[in-house]
């Protein structure tokens, strides 16, 4: 988001006010100080549900930290992807398999929580304890403290461990901290981005541009909103899940993840994960996540594998690559499945490991291997559809058998639907039938599981 806007472009003339929410919730304040621990806030909580968790919550050290692309000044490698390893052999119960992922608890930076202090003229009571209770004025019967919040706490910790400070901001929220302003331009600004005739500024500010908390509290001086609101709007920061990159076959011990980390916009958890790698001793908070049919097992060995990756969506298949080598060479294993994989990267350097997947494809652990660079003009293929496309008649012939299972690891937007489309459009040439038809075989594929996808956001 830029520094600065020009409030006066995104007040309205005419508008219908929104409806002030009810505050309910109340900062109770005590006299005594409490400097951070290294325990995360959230830690602290006994009712805090885990999402998807299978294990309990873990810390674990980092074992090894390694960069695997840096990012340039130019426009083909905008992102650093580092590789850490965590050293799980105390945590004799964790289990899993290629495919599975782990979820790392994130905590926000000291400089982004240390300008909320002072943007809302908290510093002086930063470190002082407080309980976070329902306010004696509220009405509603429904009202509850947050679970993700401890019983005993200061704003500091609140806004470290609990608070997700880039929350999408809504418009019922816009609208509270609009009573908190002394003047009358940043009154009108905060209403009309929170009423419906405002809807196309709210679109451009809050959901194109990413205006956040602190975005708004340097746009309008005057808001000075209770921390109470802060902590009632602001929703919880949650664990971020990451695939585990290597088979259990072959180092049990450890888990490996890969993660990028965008130069201009760094992620919550990318952000934590980069300054620890550069941190002695340090350890991250970590529990698995219940597995789905993402997974490569024993079982799948004499299946056939199409996996379509896109970026750092080819961490899960490194995994299920080490588990078939093992299988395949360690234990003499016999009538491996084929396994296909179409890779997309912005060039040949950014494909996570390549040295390794060719390896693999000289032993027949993977059998074919087609890459895609989007951000290379002179490629065969651009972009992973390409590669596909161009491969139809083989693709469809393997992926026409019983045994064969579709994978595709990518971004939850356009490109899973636009590769989806791509399939689509393959089945349709290939077998002579109608795009409708194309289309119930893919959602039939979905249901029988013969296509499986790992998206995320």
């Amino acid at each position: 988001m830029e520094n600065t806007i020009k409030l006066s472009d995104f007040i309205l003339e005419k508008y219908t006010e929104a409806k002030v929410p009810e505050l309910t919730l109340d900062i109770i304040y005590g006299s005594e100080i409490q400097l951070l621990g290294s325990q995360n806030g959230q830690e602290k909580c006994k009712d805090c549900i885990w999402p998807f968790s299978r294990s309990p919550l873990k810390n674990v050290a980092i074992k090894h930290s390694q960069m695997l692309l840096e990012s340039a000044n130019d426009t083909i490698h905008t992102k650093d992807i580092r590789e850490i390893t965590l050293d799980i052999d105390d945590l004799k119960e964790f289990e899993w398999q290629p495919g599975d992922t782990i979820a790392i608890l994130p905590t926000n930076t000291k400089e982004s929580c240390d300008e909320l202090l002072h943007l809302l003229n908290l510093e002086n009571k930063a470190d002082t304890i407080c309980s976070v209770e329902i306010s004696k004025l509220c009405t509603k019967k429904s009202a509850k403290v947050p679970t993700f919040i401890p019983k005993t706490t200061t704003p500091r910790e609140i806004l470290r461990d609990c608070l997700n400070l880039k929350t999408i901001l809504k418009k019922t929220f816009i609208r509270s901290l609009a009573e908190y302003c002394t003047d009358t331009e940043e009154i009108k600004f905060l209403k009309s981005l929170s009423s419906k005739e405002g809807t196309a500024f709210y679109n451009t500010l809050v959901m194109e541009k990413g205006l956040t908390l602190s975005d708004l509290l340097k746009f309008c001086p005057s808001c000075k909103p209770p921390f109470s609101l802060i902590v009632e709007h602001l929703s919880r920061l949650l664990p971020r899940p990451y695939s585990i990159v290597n088979s259990p076959l072959k180092s049990k011990e450890e888990i490996k993840i890969i993660f990028s980390i965008l130069k201009t916009k760094p992620g919550v958890t990318t952000k934590m994960l980069e300054e620890k790698c550069t941190n002695e001793c340090a350890s991250v908070m970590m529990y698995l996540r219940e597995p789905n049919y993402f997974r490569y097992t024993e079982e799948n060995y004499e299946q056939n594998q199409i996996l379509i990756a896109i970026g750092t969506g080819l961490a899960p298949f490194l995994g299920f690559l080490q588990h078939k080598e093992h299988l395949m060479l360690k234990e003499n294993k016999t009538n491996p499945g084929t396994t296909w994989l179409f890779v997309g990267a912005t060039s040949e350097q950014a494909i996570l490991q390549r040295d390794q997947l060719l390896q693999w494809q000289s032993y027949n652990v993977l059998n074919n291997l087609s890459e895609s660079y989007s951000r290379i003009p002179t490629a065969r293929f651009q972009y992973v559809q390409e590669s596909l496309e161009s491969n139809a008649q083989e693709l469809v012939e393997l992926l026409m058998k019983p045994d064969t299972i579709i994978y595709l690891c990518a971004d939850g937007g356009e490109i899973s639907k636009s590769i989806e489309k791509s399939l689509q459009n393959i089945l349709s040439k290939e077998l002579t039938i109608s795009a409708e038809e194309s289309i119930a075989m893919m959602k039939d594929f979905k249901v029988k599981r013969k296509y499986r996808e790992d998206i995320w956001l």
